[in-house]
């Protein structure tokens, strides 16, 4: 089993992470959807994992990729920041191209988990400039050979938490 810890758009500010210390447990690795790709160095340290990370819309100057294919448990996964790709189709179809299992991206700032023809495709929104009124959040990827468990956990504490589990991750 491996616990991957999924943030986007940090702009520069990790400070509301260790909100989400107790939730997250050991981290095996950090993925970081850009937007403030230096933060990432920040965050592993703080979790102490290594970290793979892609340059978003406000990286200009970060020497880090657009898009990226990591593959974990025989997975293939796409990174992304999202600014590059619009819409949700074009993210599937990006998924698809590349024969991964799922896409992960940001940009939005609003978190999501869905499923589109066994592709599954996660937004963790923003760990330090939400734009809902849920409050900053991050995603937390679980995953055996079996199945992905996809759990959003936001700062707030009014705000419950959400999971969902896909079984059919067999790409």
């Amino acid at each position: 089993m491996s616990r991957i810890v999924v943030v986007s758009d940090s702009h520069g500010s990790s400070k509301n992470l260790p909100s989400f210390t107790d939730r997250i447990g050991q981290a095996d690795a950090l993925w970081h959807l850009g937007d403030c790709t230096e933060d990432a160095v920040r965050i592993a340290q703080m979790l102490n994992c290594g970290y793979v990370s892609v340059r978003g819309n406000c990286d200009p100057f970060s020497d880090q990729p657009l898009m990226q294919t990591v593959e974990w448990h025989n997975r293939r996964f796409l990174l992304l920041h999202g600014h590059t790709a619009a819409g949700r189709l074009n993210l599937f179809y990006l998924a698809q191209q590349n024969r991964c299992s799922a896409v992960l991206f940001g940009h939005s700032h609003i978190p999501s988990v869905e499923c589109v023809d066994d592709v599954v495709m996660i937004n963790p929104g923003s760990l330090s400039r939400p734009r809902t009124d849920k409050g900053p959040s991050i995603a937390i990827l679980t995953l055996t050979d079996e199945r992905l468990d996809v759990s959003v956990c936001f700062m707030n504490d009014k705000v419950e938490d959400y999971s969902q589990s896909f079984n059919t991750f067999m790409h």
